[in-house]
């Protein structure tokens, strides 16, 4: 019997796969002691970066998992559908953790691009869930540089981008129209930009002549 677990474990081990990564700021400085959390939707590990701002998960078994990175003084960040096969020894692209600001727009996800894409991708959607708005990106200098419409579920997605920051206008008749205060929205190569909804307040009767309701002050994010 102790034989045949010992085998089991062997067996289970042979097949294990392995997680590791480095935390930064946008400074490219190492983060310390921050708090990594590997989810699998059935179990949870948990670990601390240590003084090389490094991070390794081992003996994990194959499947699809969330990583959740977190420490005082910065935002919270989250990548989801990191997938890992059986023994494999797979390498996270450094994360780069910001500190919270009034000019974040959102809450940003990131989803790592198959490793042949060179560029970012700029994914998102509107609430409430209406086809084609229009998106326009906003590049620097404000000019636009691409524009997008919302399919039926209200999602829109801009692929192969260069990484930077942008802004984001949206179009819809019978809803008060978003424009870009600034560049409020980060994309980096190898990476897909998630970001939470975008409210979309809709005019009286679809009468968008109507002055709209007092809104609170958005500061201008450079």
């Amino acid at each position: 019997m102790r034989i045949a677990l010992a085998i089991l474990m062997i067996s289970s081990s042979a097949r294990a796969a392995s997680l590791t990564g480095i935390v930064v700021d946008p400074n490219a400085t190492l983060i310390l002691h921050a708090v990594v959390e590997l989810d699998s939707g059935a179990s949870k590990y948990q670990v601390q970066t240590d003084v090389s701002g490094a991070y390794r998960f081992s003996n994990l078994m194959a499947g699809e998992y969330t990583l959740r990175f977190s420490t005082r003084g910065f935002r919270t960040r989250t990548i989801k559908s990191v997938v890992l096969s059986e023994k494999e020894e797979k390498r996270i692209p450094d994360v780069t953790l910001t500190t919270g600001s009034s000019c974040d727009p959102s809450t940003r996800d990131l989803v790592e691009l198959p490793s042949e894409v060179l560029f970012g991708q700029l994914s998102g959607s509107v609430t409430p869930a209406v086809a084609n708005v229009e998106v326009t990106l906003v590049c620097r200098t404000f000019h636009a540089c691409a524009s997008t419409k919302t399919d039926s579920n209200g999602h829109f997605s801009f692929e192969m981008i260069s990484a930077g920051v942008y802004g984001l206008n949206f179009r819809h008749d019978g809803f008060y129209p978003v424009n870009a205060t600034g560049y409020a929205y980060t994309v980096d190569d190898g990476w897909e930009s998630l970001y939470s909804p975008t409210f979309l307040e809709e005019c009286p009767k679809g009468d968008c002549t109507v002055k709209r309701r007092p809104q609170p002050g958005v500061p201008r994010c450079e």
